[in-house]
């Protein structure tokens, strides 16, 4: 299946492998998780580390580890001073957004819902039942390999700023994993750069273990 992604500093782990440039892009991958992407070579990239390091969650060591062993996750920003606070910011002037591939506990994989995933990021549901949200587009996903989700691309009114947010969940077939990309920035920002966001979104690729 194609989809998207973005995000790392300049470090390579052994579950992401950041391949050479070529020409306006660069590649990213996840062996372990057979999730492969590209993004803007001028965008910064976040690993795992710098992603659960530098979003404010307070852990200790033996969380820290469990987190990283529970699956994999990048960031990406677009902008000339990049920083991990412009994920999710309503008024960004330049695309940013994360991307996770998370094992799924039993319980969890029991009940989780297309509402679960709808609203895994943002609280969409209720955006949209309090007219501060619109779906600019939707579609559920079936893909090869056993892959299933949605797709949609959602305009928010957030601290009283509109952002567009582009959002692609999946469950593997066994629902044993969660794979989740998302990429967000202000209206405006969102329609400047509509065709390099999709490029990117069109480029996420996973593919069944």
């Amino acid at each position: 299946m194609r989809r998207r992604i973005t995000g790392i500093s300049a470090v390579a782990t052994a579950a992401l492998v950041l391949a050479a440039c070529a020409g306006d892009y660069q590649y990213v991958k996840s062996s372990e998780d057979k999730t492969y992407f590209k993004v803007p070579a001028r965008w910064t990239l976040y690993d795992e580390s710098d992603v659960i390091d530098g979003l404010g969650v307070d852990l200790t060591e033996n969380e820290r580890q469990t987190e990283l062993e529970q699956g994999w996750r990048v960031a990406f920003d677009a902008a000339p001073k990049p920083s991990l606070d412009h994920l999710g910011r309503a008024g960004a002037d330049h695309p940013s957004g994360l991307a996770v591939v998370r094992n799924l506990a039993f319980e969890v994989a029991d009940i989780i819902s297309t509402e679960a995933l709808r609203n895994y990021f943002f609280d969409i549901d209720t955006a949209l039942q309090g007219g501060t949200g619109e779906l600019l587009e939707y579609e559920e996903l079936q893909l090869d390999g056993g892959f299933r989700g949605i797709h949609f691309v959602a305009s928010l009114e957030m601290n009283g700023k509109r952002m567009t947010i582009d959002q692609t969940m999946l469950l593997d077939q066994a629902t044993t994993k969660l794979y989740a990309l998302i990429v967000s920035c202000s209206n405006v920002c969102y329609e400047d750069n509509r065709r390099e966001i999709k490029s990117v979104v069109d480029s996420w690729t996973v593919r069944a273990q």
